[in-house]
């Protein structure tokens, strides 16, 4: 009874404890993960797109949420990643790229351009020669852009002065003629607003010269961040409309970037709640429509990120479906061990009955000597040695050693002892008199 109720109190403990481990687990697993997204300047548009992930993961209680990061640019955030700083990174690829991330998710596309006033004399990049061009100098990566266009032309970088601006002061040069051309990077984008569109038309007049790049295929080609694009009618408002048919360019993304090494589910899980708070955030934050998901063909110009493809690709798997196999081979890992730990215990058990049987054994050979012998003495040994066996069978039952069979089977051979002892000195006792 006692070894029943130890293996009980056994079998509770093991019990609880595997319920213990599974809620601490479960707790575990159900907490948000947090991974670190690098970004910056400090108030651009990068910034504030990955500001307004950060409010919508947390606002929607979303499993992944993110902490940011601020640096100087894409170069440093790129840099971030390939040095295990942060796992996710928000990048213009014609600036830099990690080596050792893929693309997630494209966060911004812009249409580059160059415009000019309708008195200039200028109708293709080729008549920058020898004229001034503005470019917004932040991030350095534009007038790199800039001449990266004008070598397509063969206009070399001594032939036109570049001049570097911020964007407050792009109308006041172009009013005082101190540039000549602008060259705009974001004021047209897939969800642009009209803020960028506004400042240029204030500084050209309202009938400026759109000059095109048409040869956006060529520089797609040897530039692989760079792809074509096409500014279409009407994009800078007006009536009639400007540009007044569609117009070829280039075209340049920012990307959220994902380390290699991360979780192919963690990336789908957030590139599924990032394109969620397309309609969350869509008042608060009107460029977050701009998210779109990359081409995922084996000739796109940068790699997706496999957990982000999985994603798009609706192949993403399932928990059960990727550890699946893992699941069967535990069970029959279990399995296995449970029933190897049954048969250790089956083997220590019958050893520890046979040897607790033993003590039947002993109390049969007390029947011989104390049938044949009549010293009283003798007698008293028999007994007391019985009694001690008696005293080991108890301590066996006790430690569940012994079933109910076997005590049955020691009551009776106790039995035949104590008559064999009494009647062996009833014996004596007659022979004596």
């Amino acid at each position: 009874m006692f070894g029943r109720g130890r293996r009980g109190f056994t079998i509770l403990a093991g019990l609880l404890a595997t319920f213990g481990i599974t809620a601490a687990v479960f707790y575990v697993l159900s907490q948000p993960r947090t991974l670190r997204l690098a970004v910056g300047p400090l108030g651009s548009e990068d910034a504030r797109m990955a500001a307004g992930f950060v409010q919508g993961l947390n606002r929607e209680k979303s499993q992944i949420r993110l902490r940011l990061i601020l640096t100087e640019g894409s170069e440093e955030s790129a840099r971030k990643v390939d040095e295990g700083e942060a796992e996710l990174a928000i990048v213009r690829p014609d600036i830099a790229l990690p080596a050792k991330a893929d693309t997630a998710l494209i966060t911004r596309r812009s249409f580059p351009f160059l415009i000019t006033d309708k008195d200039s004399a200028i109708g293709r990049i080729a008549d920058l020669r020898g004229r001034r061009v503005g470019v917004v100098r932040n991030p350095a990566g534009n007038i790199a852009l800039l001449k990266l266009v004008l070598a397509q032309y063969e206009v070399r970088p001594d032939e036109v002065t570049i001049i570097g601006l911020t964007p407050d002061e792009i109308a006041p040069a172009a009013r005082e003629r101190r540039i000549d051309a602008f060259f705009s990077i974001n004021a047209v984008g897939a969800r642009a607003s009209g803020d960028g569109a506004g400042r240029l038309r204030s500084a050209w007049g309202e009938d400026p010269v759109l000059i095109p790049i048409r040869e956006a295929d060529a520089l797609a080609a040897r530039v692989r961040a760079i792809e074509t694009g096409e500014i279409v009618r009407g994009a800078l408002g007006g009536d009639p409309p400007r540009p007044s048919e569609n117009l070829p360019t280039i075209a340049i993304t920012s990307r959220l970037v994902a380390s290699q090494d991360l979780d192919e589910d963690v990336v789908g899980s957030l590139v599924s709640a990032l394109l969620g708070l397309r309609v969350t955030l869509a008042a608060e934050l009107p460029q977050i429509q701009g998210l779109e998901t990359p081409a995922t063909d084996k000739d796109a110009p940068l790699p997706v990120h496999a957990g982000a493809a999985a994603f798009i690709d609706g192949e993403q798997k399932t928990f059960f479906e990727r550890y699946g196999d893992w699941f069967y081979l535990g069970v029959m890992g279990v399995s296995l061990l449970g029933t190897g730990a049954a048969g250790l215990l089956g083997r220590e058990s019958a050893a520890r009955r046979r040897r607790a049987m033993m003590g039947l054994d002993r109390l049969l050979a007390l029947l011989p000597r104390i049938r044949g012998t009549s010293d009283i003495e003798t007698l008293d040994l028999c007994r007391a040695e019985a009694d001690a066996i008696l005293l080991e069978v108890l301590a066996d039952f006790g430690q569940g050693d012994l079933d109910s069979s076997a005590i049955a089977a020691y009551r009776l051979v106790f039995d035949q002892v104590s008559r064999a002892v009494i009647e062996a000195k009833i014996r004596a006792t007659a022979a004596q008199l």
